[in-house]
C-alpha cells in the first residue's frame, strides 16, 4: 500500500510555497530522511494525558501487557531555509489524535527545521510515539 493512499485529504498548511516548487508526495515513507530539527524538540507529560483523551474509540498501534501504545508518523514538507510549511500525518485510523500530532509538529517545527543541503523544499519524516 502507498503512502499517498494513507494520507489524510487534508494536511495542515503552516505556509506557503509555490506549488511548481513542492516536490511530489512520496510513495515509499522508508525512503524519505528523517527530519532533523535545530533545537530537540520536547513534549511534556501534561501533553501526553490531553493526546490520551483524544483516543476514545481508537485501535493502539499495538497493545504490550496492559498498555496501549500509539505511534503517529508525519510526512513534513520543509522549505529548505529552515522553515516547515505542510504536515502530513499519515492514518491510523485515530484523526483526533493525528490532528493533534500534526498540530505539535507545525508549532515545533516553526523555524526549527534544518536546513536542505540545497536550500530547495523536500519531504522529511518523523514520529510521535505515546506509550499508556
Amino acid at each position: 500500500m502507498s503512502i499517498s493512499t494513507l494520507i489524510l485529504a487534508a494536511a495542515l498548511q503552516t505556509g506557503s510555497v509555490a506549488s511548481s516548487a513542492i516536490p511530489p508526495v512520496p510513495d515509499d515513507l522508508r525512503a524519505v530522511p528523517a527530519a532533523e530539527f535545530r533545537r530537540k524538540p520536547e513534549y511534556s507529560y501534561k501533553e501526553s494525558l490531553e493526546a490520551k483523551k483524544l483516543t476514545d474509540g481508537c485501535t493502539p498501534t499495538e497493545k504490550l501487557f496492559d498498555g496501549e501504545n500509539y505511534f503517529v508518523q508525519v510526512l513534513l514538507l520543509v522549505d529548505g531555509k529552515r522553515s516547515l510549511r505542510q504536515v502530513t500525518p499519515i492514518s491510523i485510523q485515530c484523526p483526533a489524535l493525528e490532528e493533534y500530532v500534526a498540530r505539535y509538529f507545525a508549532r515545533i517545527g516553526k523555524n526549527n527545521m534544518q536546513s536542505t543541503p540545497d536550500k530547495k523544499p523536500a519531504w522529511r519524516r518523523s514520529v510521535l510515539k505515546f506509550y499508556w
